[in-house]
C-alpha cells in the first residue's frame, strides 16, 4: 500500500529505541542490585567482625575472623560476663557466639564458646596427657581434645586453675576455677587438626582464666606468664620397674607415664610389648593413678558408676575358685587407697593385669582363677601400691601425701 513504508520504519525505530532504553534500565538495575548486595555483604561482615571483637568480654581470639560470614548475622548467647556483688552462681562466664546454620541444620556452621565456673566440690577435670601444649604451674591442669562436626572440626580446651584468695559470691568458699573453651577448626578430620588450632584453644583458656582471676582478685601469678619454675618430672615414674616388681620379662612400653608434675593428679603406666610372650598369670600391664582435691571425688564417682570401687567387707570371692569369661577388655585387679596430700583428700588406684589363657571346647572363652592364684595377684597389687607410695621421686611423696589407708580391691573381670 502506497505511503505506509515511512510510518512502519518510524515505528521500528521507536521500538528499537524503547528496547535499548529498557535494556539500559534493566542493566543499570542489575548493576545497582549487585553493588547494593556487595555493600550489604561488606556491612554485614564488618558488623560480624565488630561483634566478634566485643562478644564474651572481648576474650574470643581474632583468628576466628576466618569463620565470620558476610551473609548472616552472628548469634550471641551471653549469660552475664561476671557476677555482681551478692549474686550466686557457679558460672562466672558463659558465652556462645555462632554463625550460620538454622533451618533444617541441627548445628551452626561454626561456633565458639567460653565458660568459667567455680568448682564447689568435685569434677572430672582435664586429663594429664600433655595435650595442652603450654607450660602451667603445678597448681593448674589443662588438656585439649578434638571432635568432628558437620562442617570442619571442633577444638576443646579445659583448664583447672587455682584461685589462692578464693572465688567470691559462691554458695561456699572455693579456690578451684574450671575454664572450658570450644573453638571451630577448618580441618575436615578431627585427628588432623593443626597444632596452631590446638594452641589457640589453650591460649584462649589461659586468657579467660587470667581475666576471671583478675576480676575476682585471686592473687597469684598470671598463667600467661608461665610457671616460675618448670614442673618437669623425668623421674616421676622411675619407680615402675618391671624387674624390681618381678613383672613379666620382656620389652615394656611406658606410654602412660606423666612427663610433668601436677599436684592435682599423677599417672604412671606400662605394658608388655605384644611381641614379648608372657607366662600364665605373669603380670603384663601395670598402672597407678592419683586424684587430689576436687578431682578426687570426681574420679571416685566415675569409677563407682561402673561398680569399680571397693565395697567394705566384700569377701564374695574369698577362698573360692572364680570362673572368668573372656571379653574385649583385659581382666585386671585394682587396689584403692586414700590419703591427705598437698591439694587435699586424695584417692590412689593401682592395677595389675595378668596373662590368662582362655580355654577352647565346650567351655571356650573361660578360665578358672584358683584361690591361690587370686592371692598371688593380690600380693602383686599390694607390692605395686607400696612401691608407688614409697618412691622418693614418685607422685605421692612429691605431693606430700600422708595418713594413707588401703581401701580394698576391685576385681574387674566378667565372672
Amino acid at each position: 500500500m502506497p505511503g505506509t513504508g515511512a510510518p512502519r520504519t518510524a515505528r521500528r525505530r521507536i521500538w528499537l529505541v524503547s528496547g535499548l532504553v529498557a535494556l539500559a534500565v534493566i542493566a543499570s538495575s542489575v548493576t545497582w542490585l549487585v553493588v547494593s548486595r556487595a555493600e550489604d555483604r561488606e556491612e554485614r561482615l564488618a558488623a560480624n567482625q565488630r561483634q566478634l571483637a566485643r562478644a564474651c568480654a572481648g576474650l574470643l581470639p581474632a583468628e576466628l575472623g576466618a569463620f565470620v560470614p558476610d551473609d548472616k548475622p552472628g548469634v550471641l548467647d551471653e549469660f552475664g560476663t561476671m557476677l555482681r556483688p551478692r549474686e550466686e552462681s557457679r558460672a562466672l562466664l558463659d558465652c556462645t557466639l555462632s554463625w550460620g546454620g538454622g533451618g533444617d541444620a541441627w548445628e551452626p556452621d561454626a561456633q565458639a564458646r567460653v565458660r568459667a565456673e567455680a568448682v564447689l566440690t568435685r569434677t572430672t577435670g582435664p586429663a594429664l596427657d600433655g595435650s595442652f601444649g603450654l607450660p602451667l604451674p603445678d597448681s593448674a591442669l589443662g588438656a585439649v581434645s578434638t571432635d568432628d562436626r558437620l562442617t570442619g572440626s571442633a577444638v576443646s580446651a579445659s583448664l583447672l586453675a587455682d584461685c589462692p584468695k578464693g572465688l567470691t559470691g559462691r554458695v561456699r568458699p572455693t579456690r578451684d576455677l574450671l575454664v572450658t573453651v570450644d573453638l571451630p577448626s577448618a580441618s575436615d578430620d578431627e585427628y588432623d587438626v593443626p597444632r596452631a588450632d590446638r594452641l589457640l584453644a589453650s591460649r584462649t583458656a589461659v586468657r579467660v582464666a587470667d581475666w576471671v582471676a583478675k576480676k575476682q582478685g585471686c592473687g597469684g601469678r598470671p598463667l600467661k606468664a608461665g610457671p616460675a619454675a618448670p614442673a618437669k618430672a623425668p623421674k616421676l615414674c622411675s619407680w615402675l620397674s618391671p624387674k624390681a616388681l618381678r613383672l613379666a620379662p620382656g620389652e615394656w612400653e611406658f606410654d602412660r607415664n606423666a612427663a610433668t608434675y601436677s599436684r592435682r593428679t599423677g599417672v604412671c603406666g606400662g605394658r608388655l610389648d605384644d611381641s614379648s610372650p608372657a607366662e600364665e598369670l605373669a603380670v603384663k600391664a601395670v598402672g597407678a593413678q592419683s586424684w587430689s582435691g576436687v578431682l578426687a571425688g570426681g574420679a571416685y564417682d566415675s569409677h563407682r558408676g561402673g561398680s569399680h570401687v571397693p565395697v567394705p567387707g566384700d569377701r564374695a570371692e574369698a577362698g573360692k575358685p572364680v570362673t572368668i569369661q573372656e571379653s574385649g577388655d583385659d581382666p585386671l585387679l585394682a587396689l584403692w587407697a586414700r590419703s591427705r596430700c598437698a591439694a587435699g583428700p586424695t584417692y590412689h588406684r593401682v592395677t595389675v593385669t595378668p596373662q590368662l589363657g582362655f580355654t577352647d571346647g565346650p567351655q571356650s572363652g573361660t578360665t578358672v582363677l584358683e584361690p591361690k592364684e587370686r592371692r598371688q595377684l593380690s600380693r602383686k597389687a599390694r607390692a605395686v601400691l607400696d612401691r608407688y607410695l614409697a618412691a622418693p621421686d614418685g607422685w605421692p611423696r612429691r605431693a606430700h601425701c600422708r595418713d594413707t589407708k588401703v581401701m580394698g580391691e576391685v576385681a574387674q573381670w566378667r565372672g
